[in-house]
């Protein structure tokens, strides 16, 4: 990478990701999207079942503090900025405001319309986190790409069921 390139300004994360509930005057759509996706919760003295919930309190940190702007800590980590510019939804009878929303970036969200939790990682202590998703449990999905030819003398390899497992 280009040297201006590897160390981003918040402006540079804020164009990518947002961790704000959009007007919804201003963007029905997203707004809508962000409502239907990327709100997490409520949860706490609100709901205390929640799977996130551990000790009496949310293990994911919501809701989360209201920022100004984006920060980076030393650690790689970033904190993105929440303002508390008075956007709220109502989710299970609760308002919501910028604190309950999960980073997420707006062209991803309106096209796909599902939950794509979307983090800044560009540090090295960051690694350790973008493998714990990669690695994450039943959920995840294997990809092969293949070259594929319509002539029938080409035959139909049988599945190498190890290589599945292993996968």
């Amino acid at each position: 990478m280009h040297h201006n390139e590897k160390y981003p300004t918040a402006n540079d994360i804020d164009r990518v990701i947002s961790t704000e509930i959009p007007c919804p005057i201003q963007n029905l759509k997203l707004h809508q999207c962000v409502n239907e996706h990327m709100i997490h919760g409520p949860c706490g003295v609100v709901n205390k079942f929640l799977p996130c919930i551990k000790n009496g309190k949310c293990s994911q940190f919501f809701p989360k503090k209201f920022q100004s702007s984006t920060t980076i800590s030393k650690d790689g980590f970033t904190q993105y900025r929440r303002r508390d510019n008075g956007v709220c939804v109502v989710k299970n009878h609760v308002s919501l405001d910028n604190r309950s929303v999960v980073p997420y970036n707006p062209k991803l969200l309106l096209k796909y319309q599902g939950h794509i939790n979307v983090e800044w990682c560009n540090r090295s202590t960051s690694i350790k986190y973008l493998f714990k998703y990669i690695n994450k449990g039943y959920d995840k999905i294997t990809a092969a790409i293949v070259n594929n030819t319509n002539e029938c003398s080409v035959l139909e390899q049988p599945p190498d069921e190890i290589k599945q497992y292993l996968d």
